[in-house]
């Protein structure tokens, strides 16, 4: 499986970044969806330093440390990616595999006190 990521791409197709709700920027909408909650925190995209009130930039969101490790496992280890990546941007993606991995994080995520 190949993730070719709409966040990266720089043309009509493109997928920009998104603020969410609670002040924070993620690399695209389709990562503000509740099931995806949990890997956000888990990549550390909603570390409290890369809160939009705690950076003078957004470059420096943008260049954190985080964020380099959420692209590099979209393009290096797509198979840990985010489900919502895999489904939005996958190529050549188990679709079967996939719905029962997004059913799995909706279930799990029932069962998370912090949710």
């Amino acid at each position: 499986m190949k993730i070719q990521p709409k966040c990266l791409q720089f043309d009509r197709n493109n997928k920009g970044a998104a603020y969410t709700s609670d002040g924070y920027m993620l690399p695209c909408c389709w990562m503000d969806d509740p099931p995806v909650h949990r890997y956000v925190i888990e990549c550390g995209l909603k570390d409290e330093v890369l809160a939009v009130e705690n950076n003078s930039r957004l470059d420096d969101i943008f260049v954190s440390d985080q964020w380099e490790n959420f692209f590099q496992t979209l393009l290096n280890d797509p198979e840990n990616a985010s489900y919502m990546c895999k489904k939005k941007c996958g190529i050549d993606v188990d679709m079967k595999k996939l719905k029962e991995e997004e059913k799995q994080e909706v279930i799990g995520q029932a069962n998370v006190k912090d949710y």
